[in-house]
């Protein structure tokens, strides 16, 4: 274990703003018609903003405020920001993030986390990682959720604690369920804001409503999207061009944190370019294009077992949220003791709606933290 700066060279921002004025612009033959993919005018206004006005460094001293550990497990390296509660009665929390997202998600959210205005509202340690891949994490072939699972546990272990609450979305919502189904007696609770999980047999009788029936199907037409079957069966084809082209990772990410927000959400900040572009800045200059999409692949080869999840279990049902099977599947899965329906917020609430994400993960741990003390 060993404290960690981020620190991009100066010669690499040079690099990249020589390739974002090289770029080859495409003749797009659609005209601008919406239903082709990054549309030409979407991702060129994004690369303008990050040649001209976009600031790396500022993002860097936003990183550097949280202190941050680089950790050696399990034959990998895996970045952290580990910011400690002054609070004596703060318990850890484990935020997992997920793809194509990174710990800039949870940026914000250290310091009302760890010390929150209110005398009683709940404190956390924050511990933040950089998933395997991502970031300053590194990884290598075989690395699957499950295994993710097991090196996230070894990471709150070497950290000194013993049991935590979890907090996740997207691939972290896999991780920390598996976190939750092996080592049930280190996690005092499990909060998602996105569920995955098979529907139950049909001999089950369970009916769902309409607006029930709805959150499957969208689920069921999420599993079929394009981006997962490319990155599950070839994740290095296309993460050659994206190593290669700053324009080309902004148009391939840029384009699902668009998408999987929430689109009605005035003023949504995960709309924000500064926000786009620094998610991609991120894995720019961490050259992690190949590396993050590995998980998809890993997954398919390395498939966990569905069993019961005993830890207690929150469902912050965000509005616009892709990645959420309806409440009669997830109660067969996992033992759900809060269930939260959201009006606002997608893929991303922790960047979308701060106040609402912190209001649920404060008032889930209030559930359950009461008697529980710091690791």
């Amino acid at each position: 274990m060993r404290a960690f700066t981020v620190q991009v060279e100066e010669t690499a921002l040079a690099e990249l703003q020589q390739r974002l004025a090289a770029t080859r612009w495409l003749d797009d033959p659609t005209g601008g018609a919406p239903g082709y993919g990054a549309e030409l005018a979407f991702v060129r206004a994004l690369c303008a903003h990050w040649a001209e006005h976009f600031d790396w460094r500022a993002v860097e001293a936003r990183l550097n405020a949280q202190p941050q550990v680089i950790a050696e497990i399990d034959g990998i390296a895996i970045h952290a920001i580990h910011r400690r509660s002054s609070r004596p009665d703060a318990v850890p929390l484990l935020l997992l993030h997920g793809w194509p997202s990174s710990v800039l998600e949870f940026l914000d959210l250290c310091e009302p986390l760890a010390e929150p205005a209110a005398d009683d509202a709940p404190a956390f340690h924050v511990i933040a990682p950089s998933l395997p891949g991502y970031g300053w994490s590194t990884t290598r072939s075989g690395v699957s959720p499950r295994r993710i699972a097991a090196q996230m546990a070894e990471l709150m272990t070497r950290l000194g604690y013993d049991r935590f609450l979890i907090q996740g979305g997207n691939w972290g919502s896999g991780i920390g369920t598996e976190i939750a189904r092996e080592w049930p007696e280190r996690v005092i609770g499990l909060h998602l804001n996105s569920v995955n999980g098979s529907a139950p047999p049909v001999e089950a009788g369970v009916v769902l409503s309409p607006a029930d029936q709805a959150l499957a199907d969208i689920y069921a037409g999420l599993l079929r999207a394009p981006h997962f079957n490319l990155v599950a069966q070839a994740p290095l084809s296309v993460a050659h061009a994206m190593n290669d082209s700053p324009a080309g990772l902004l148009a391939w990410l840029g384009e699902r944190l668009r998408d999987w927000a929430d689109l009605a959400l005035p003023g949504n900040p995960g709309l924000a370019p500064d926000w786009i572009v620094a998610t991609t800045a991120l894995y720019w200059f961490t050259g992690t294009a190949a590396s993050s999409q590995m998980l998809y692949r890993e997954a398919v080869h390395d498939p966990v077992p569905e069993r019961f999840v005993t830890v207690p279990t929150g469902v912050a049902h965000f509005a616009a949220e892709l990645v959420m099977i309806p409440r009669p599947w997830a109660e067969r899965h996992y033992n759900l003791v809060r269930w939260s329906e959201i009006a606002q917020g997608g893929h991303y609430p922790a960047i979308e709606v701060p106040e609402l994400f912190l209001e649920d993960v404060r008032s889930f741990a209030q559930m359950l933290c009461a008697p529980e003390k710091t690791g």
